[in-house]
């Protein structure tokens, strides 16, 4: 059934890549919120019966008498689904309320960012992103694995639209409570004070990811319960050089293409992509592969929505360069990550 629901995602995809207006806006996002719980109970029906890591781990934390140090860290996260399970008595409903609240994180950050910098898109022109987000290996990670990250992701890109929409206090509370929800989105600061247009912030922001950089080297050499970092996903030990590369490519492109333009309106994009390719380079050479990858789920996770806008305002025709943008991103998933879906029937 899950490979099946994927399959139809992928359908849905195509479909509103070619007939983007088919649904006006209310109606499509009922259509896209009711197909994304739909994808949600699948994948939730199989807790307990399938293995799955991390999402057997948060089922056990919900009842277990133990507070582990980095509970503390997180505590928005790990007391809110204990919470949920006192009320429900049931670790699969309390996903599936998780996944509910999720996709209309999803669903808002994109429309919030594409609002910010993208006000000359055709709302509807970026249908097809929504359906193509739940195809996207971070998101897809993260609804069966990294659940934490996934869900501070799309606050953190609410934080982003915000803080582009000039509601900046609004914006660095929000950003507070993704952080308390998995802590390593702090260092993703440098994008958050590069989104306030301002030169002086643009500038600065730099600074800012070269304190952070050196912050991490200092976090290196500390040894605490209290922050400690948990084991995560080891998927292969060469897989983060790829990907730096991969990050590579796409700056040198979208480099490229820049230099033959002349007006600003990717000049953000651009911003946050050298932000990320140098606190990704830094991170390949420092931390562990399962580390490194985490921090790669955050990068692509976060540019995924300002991908599709950028080949938008880019390249035509239209309808191709979204066919193209849509089948690359899909490729991680089915060179690399092919053994997360379940593709029993």
């Amino acid at each position: 059934m899950e490979l099946l629901i994927y399959l139809l995602a992928y359908l849905l995809t195509v479909w509103f890549i070619f007939f983007p207006k088919s649904l006006s806006k209310k109606p499509f996002f009922i259509f896209w919120y009711i197909f994304s719980i739909c994808l949600s109970l699948i994948i939730r029906s199989s807790i307990g019966v399938t293995e799955s890591a991390d999402i057997d781990g948060y089922i056990i934390n919900m009842t277990a008498d133990e507070i582990i140090p980095y509970f503390l860290r997180e505590p928005i996260f790990w007391f809110g689904i204990r919470f949920l399970y006192d009320i429900f008595g049931s670790g699969v409903v309390v996903f599936v309320i998780l996944d509910s609240l999720l996709f209309i994180l999803i669903y808002y950050g994109f429309y919030l960012c594409q609002k910010a910098f993208y006000s000359n898109i055709s709302k509807s022109n970026m249908n097809y992103l929504y359906f193509a987000a739940l195809l996207f290996f971070p998101y897809v990670m993260g609804m069966h694995n990294i659940y934490r990250q996934i869900i501070a992701t799309a606050i953190f890109i609410i934080v982003i639209g915000l803080v582009g929409n000039k509601k900046t206090f609004r914006g660095y509370i929000t950003s507070l409570i993704a952080v308390l929800i998995h802590n390593p989105v702090a260092f993703f600061l440098p994008v958050l004070v590069m989104t306030m247009k301002n030169n002086l912030y643009k500038y600065s922001s730099f600074i800012v990811l070269g304190l952070i950089i050196l912050f991490l080297q200092a976090l290196n050499q500390i040894d605490t319960p209290f922050l400690a970092r948990e084991d995560s996903i080891e998927i292969g030990k060469n897989i983060p050089y790829l990907y730096l590369i991969s990050l590579y490519v796409i700056l040198g492109f979208v480099l490229l293409t820049e230099l033959n333009t002349k007006d600003k309106v990717n000049s953000y994009f651009l911003s946050i992509l050298i932000i990320s390719t140098v606190f990704y380079t830094y991170s390949t050479f420092t931390f562990s592969s399962e580390q490194s990858q985490r921090f790669i789920f955050y990068i692509f996770g976060l540019l995924f929505p300002f991908f599709g806008f950028y080949l938008e305002t880019r390249f035509k025709p239209v309808i191709l360069s979204r066919l193209i943008f849509f089948h690359v991103s899909l490729a991680p998933l089915i060179l690399i990550y092919n053994t997360t879906i379940d593709v029993s029937l």
